[in-house]
């Protein structure tokens, strides 16, 4: 028997995924492709322009820990259209920009609307709408992954318009943003719980909250023998509690890590493969092969991490990215950066999926909003990747260093992943007072 998702509940989803798949088409995907126009046209330096980028990833990356603190406060519907509105107001600043500050305020002004409108908010929504949060949550990113694929295409196809320039995209692109966030929080406030702020959860009686909650989709299933093998937790754990275990720092740095290889490989490995003597249409194309895998394997890890242990995936996602950075800094043979591309391809689609499945697992729902964001705060670090990467470069007249250094450090958390054992309350004996929260200190348990 398989099961059924309602409609409310299945189109909540599919919107939070579109609106997502549209912000990353409109913002990351599209700025690469942008920019060499606005640089030609505006007379800007490729330092200068580039700073732009790292910009708009660092302060993605500083403001993960914005829409906790509005969904806390203003429910989850006026979060995503708060996002809305700044999006709107800082792609419709690129539009108009004419110097160097007010492309950055720009940048960081879609920084701050990101993620507001991105996974945060669509991991609070499975988690509460789903039992099969991995295969809901690999939907998600299945769709909203599109993005990267279809930006380039959307860029371009503006500007073969006539009279069209990339003044014109950046404006067609704010309004259809604003719209798409509109809509998006009118499906999300057809659930009423998600038009009120979410803290009163975090005060709910004793009884409320011990007592088993029903997803929309659950429906009375046989007990397989591969899913009793995925460890989840029978309580919440608190945000200090969970924070301060190995588990939640080994999740992070996996996270992390994951991030900071995606841009530096998406930013880098063209002109480093250019520069080995591989044309330009095999670098681009292996950019391209890597994409699509990442998008196709979100599906797939999704429906695997309901089976198999999502601790797993993280370890052969890392082990597989540690292959594909490898094979980028040592070879140029065509065949074997097919193993670049996969690899790389394999280890960005899965690797984010199944950290964020196993903080579910491993800390429970009810704090989770704040556990994730504090895990993707840590993403700021990765837009480092790209500068240390062009200091290399500028140093040593070669890329390889910085691929190297990725796959080395892959390397050294896929160990510590692959030895990680599940949090248990026990392992915070100096806490002070409950460290799990309003339940009893209970051990984890093994998923029927």
């Amino acid at each position: 028997m398989s099961a059924r998702i309602p409609f409310k509940a299945g189109s909540q989803l599919l919107a939070m995924s579109s609106l997502e798949l549209l912000l990353a088409a409109a913002t990351y995907s599209s700025l690469g492709v942008v920019l060499p126009f606005m640089v030609m046209d505006l007379e800007w330096s490729w330092a200068q322009a580039g700073f732009g980028f790292t910009v708009l990833g660092a302060v993605t990356g500083v403001a993960s820990s914005v829409p906790p603190f509005l969904i806390r406060r203003v429910g989850v519907r006026n979060t995503i259209l708060i996002g809305g509105v700044l999006a709107c107001i800082g792609l419709y600043l690129l539009h108009g920009v004419e110097s160097l500050p007010q492309y950055y305020i720009a940048a960081a002004i879609c920084g701050l609307a990101y993620p507001m409108m991105a996974s945060i908010p669509t991991t609070f929504l499975v988690s509460r709408l789903f039992q099969r949060q991995s295969t809901a949550l690999g939907v998600a990113a299945t769709i909203s992954g599109i993005g990267t694929v279809v930006g380039p295409l959307m860029v371009l196809g503006v500007l073969a318009l006539e009279g069209q320039t990339w003044r014109n995209y950046w404006e067609y692109q704010a309004i259809a943003l604003l719209a798409a966030a509109v809509l998006c929080a009118i499906i999300v406030g057809l659930e009423r719980r998600f038009t009120r702020p979410a803290r009163e959860e975090l005060v709910a009686a004793q009884a409320e909250a011990a007592a088993p909650t029903v997803m929309p989709d659950q429906v009375e299933l046989p007990p397989t023998r591969s899913s009793r093998h995925i460890y989840r937790t029978t309580v919440d754990w608190t945000t200090k509690a969970a924070m301060r275990t190995t588990q939640f720092k080994i999740l992070a740095a996996a996270y992390c890590l994951n991030m900071m290889c995606l841009v530096t490989v998406t930013s880098l490995s063209v002109g480093h493969l250019i520069e080995r003597g591989v044309s330009e249409t095999v670098a681009g194309g292996m950019l391209s092969i890597e994409a699509l895998i990442a998008v196709l394997i979100r599906a797939f890890s999704g429906v695997l991490g309901d089976i198999f242990d999502p601790k797993h995936l993280v370890s052969f996602a890392l082990f597989a990215t540690m292959i594909g950075c490898a094979v980028l800094a040592l070879t140029t043979d065509h065949v074997m950066l097919l193993f670049y591309a996969v690899g790389t391809g394999i280890g960005f689609g899965t690797t984010q999926l199944a950290c964020t499945v196993l903080l579910l697992n491993y800390f429970g729902r009810k704090y989770n909003l704040e556990l994730f964001s504090a895990m993707c705060v840590t993403g700021a670090i990765s837009a480092l990747g790209p500068l240390i990467g062009g200091v290399i470069r500028d140093v040593s007249g070669s890329f390889s260093l910085i691929f190297i250094l990725l796959s080395v450090l892959s390397a050294g958390v896929f160990m510590v992943v692959l030895f990680m054992k599940p949090p248990y309350p026990e392992d915070l004996s100096s806490t002070e007072g409950d460290p799990v929260g309003d339940a009893d200190i209970k051990y984890g348990q093994m998923a029927e």
